[in-house]
């Protein structure tokens, strides 16, 4: 028999790898037949192949190359026994026969998990598999026998430097180890929980022989059994138990003795699969030393398990936090990148979402005959999508504009967009003003939005077109949105804002209320828009202190300065 065996155990160890298959991959990848532990081999790093002539080896276009003989590998080369394999600094040695290797001990086997299946008949389970010796989980260590010690104890050492690997990585690798721990068994099997049927599914198996090719049944209620009573099981004597009837389903599964302990989380709790080995042609029984050894290991797959778990929610998490982030640059990229510039107006505006995606809306549009569209919007709910629909908002109210030949046909118009129902019943507070910087006329028309606030130098407050306020945009297909003005004269201030900015909340619970806002508004004095806006801002904030925002915030502050 061909293999591969380390010349240097300073790089990875003095490993032994029997080349059974007719193509073996050589990488750092777990699930490669000759996995090669170096942080300089790629994942798929090169591929041996068995023909009728020889054995070859081909590059897979590794990062570092391989090396035969010192020469690089370029294409397919055959291989003659005592050639040197380099990849990287780990250098192999060819041979076709190796008096050393057992199968017993080989430290890589082929894993095929579609040749072991469930069985999900009562009948084979009830007659196949009964406890014989049963143990709650302990934290006692491994028992490790006298014989077979160091070999099991390199398999320990090699299943906790896996403990960070990811999931896919771990398993087949682990079940390759248990063959090695005990040599009684012919196969293993590791099951997990899944959590949409919430049933054990087979995730790795290994049968220590690669040419059977044979189906292996694994009984589904036995497994079940387990999970429920959360304790591990040995049945040193199956064919011969005096508790198991006779079936020609034990002769079919010809399982000689069996051990299975259950995969639990931290604290114990909850079942998150079981890990099965068995012996069906060994002839040789498991021990309870052996089952308490499986109990430890079924510990450690839990801890790998959990952390790789962890470790893919964290980096989801993580993923998902640079979307969200460049989500919220491209939604900022809908609003105004500054005020716009008109003599004797000062104009102010602020946005802050209370999640990375908000549904506030505002703009400023400038029409071609000199006159200001500027517009604040609210669609309901907050996150995704909200700030979906306060896109479809920004895009329409410019298309309404081209459109329709009235402002107020502009606002119908949006009305009969967002009454359609792909829209999920979700509405849109707006508000809509056109400023006439000649006449210093502002005609409005309000969709069910919080009333604009006009302040005068004086300290005077009104809100304005209360009694014109529509019902909010997608509610009702028909709506009228009556159209309100007035002129806005020297010194005043127009204030425009959305619900969050009236919701905001302080940790004793209580909101800064539409009559906090208008007797804040009472005592700013102030020549500059700018300053009267981040006043009103600052007020809001200082209110809330560290309590956390709990509804978007948007601001338009127009105001008239005749210098």
């Amino acid at each position: 028999m061909a293999s591969l065996q380390t010349r240097d155990s300073n790089t990875i160890g003095h490993k032994v790898f029997p080349i059974n298959t007719d193509t073996a991959r050589i990488g750092r990848f777990a699930d490669c037949e000759i996995c090669l532990d170096h942080n300089g081999v790629s994942r798929d790093h090169a591929l041996l192949i068995r023909e009728k002539n020889g054995y070859y080896i081909e590059d897979l276009k590794s990062r570092n190359g391989t090396f035969l003989n010192d020469k690089q590998v370029t294409g397919k080369v055959r291989l003659h026994d005592g050639d040197l394999l380099r990849f990287c600094n780990v250098e192999l040695i060819f041979s076709f026969d190796d008096p050393n290797f057992s199968d017993q001990d080989s430290s890589q086997t082929i894993s095929d998990r579609s040749r072991a299946y469930l069985s999900d008949s009562d009948e084979e389970v009830d007659n196949t598999y009964t406890v014989k010796s049963q143990i709650k989980l302990t934290d006692k260590r491994p028992v490790l026998t006298s014989a077979n010690a160091a070999v099991k104890l390199q398999a320990m050492i090699d299943i906790g430097r896996n403990l960070g690997a990811a999931v896919d990585q771990v398993l087949p690798q682990l079940v390759q180890n248990l063959l090695k721990i005990f040599l009684q068994a012919d196969c293993a099997y590791i099951l997990l929980n899944d959590s949409n049927s919430n049933r054990l599914e087979l995730k790795a198996f290994q049968h220590r022989d690669p040419h059977n090719q044979d189906s292996f049944r694994i009984s589904r209620s036995i497994l079940e059994k387990v999970a429920q009573s959360k304790a591990a099981i040995l049945s040193d004597d199956v064919a011969n138990d005096s508790r198991f009837e006779p079936s020609e389903s034990i002769v079919n599964y010809s399982i000689y003795s069996i051990m299975a302990a259950p995969i639990m989380d931290y604290d114990q709790s909850e079942v998150l699969g079981v890990i099965q080995v068995d012996a069906r042609s060994t002839g040789r029984k498991f021990t309870y030393e052996d089952l308490d050894l499986l109990v430890s290991l079924a510990y450690q797959v839990a801890v790998s398990y959990q952390n790789a778990k962890l470790h893919e929610i964290a980096m989801s998490e993580k993923i998902m936090e640079r979307e969200m982030n460049i989500a919220n640059t491209v939604q900022r990229g809908l609003l105004p990148l500054a005020p716009p510039i008109i003599p004797n107006y000062g104009f102010y505006d602020f946005y802050r979402p209370a999640k990375y995606l908000g549904g506030d809306y505002y703009d400023y549009i400038m029409l071609p005959d000199g006159r200001l569209v500027f517009a604040l919007g609210d669609v309901s709910g907050k996150g995704v999508a909200a700030s979906l629909l306060m896109a479809k908002l920004s895009a329409e109210v410019r298309s309404g504009l081209i459109i329709e030949t009235t402002f107020e046909g502009t606002v119908q118009r949006l009305n009969r967009v967002f009454c359609e129902p792909r829209w999920d019943n979700r509405f849109i507070t707006f508000f809509f003003g056109v400023l006439n910087p000649t006449t210093n006329e502002i005609v409005f028309h309000n969709a069910g939005h919080v009333p604009p606030i006009l302040v005068s130098s004086d300290g005077t407050i009104a809100m304005l077109g209360e009694s014109k306020i529509g019902l909010p945009l997608g509610v009702m297909d028909d709506t009228e949105y009556p159209e309100s003005s007035f002129v806005i004269q020297n010194g005043q201030t127009l204030v425009i804002i959305s619900d969050g900015i009236t919701d905001a909340m302080n940790s004793q619970g209580q909101y800064f209320t539409t009559e906090g806002v208008l007797n804040y508004l009472k005592k700013v004095h102030t020549e500059s828009v700018v300053e009267f806006g981040k006043n009103l801002i600052n007020a809001i904030h200082s209110f809330a202190g560290r309590e956390p925002q709990s509804d978007d915030q948007s601001l338009i502050v127009l105001g008239r300065r005749d210098c």
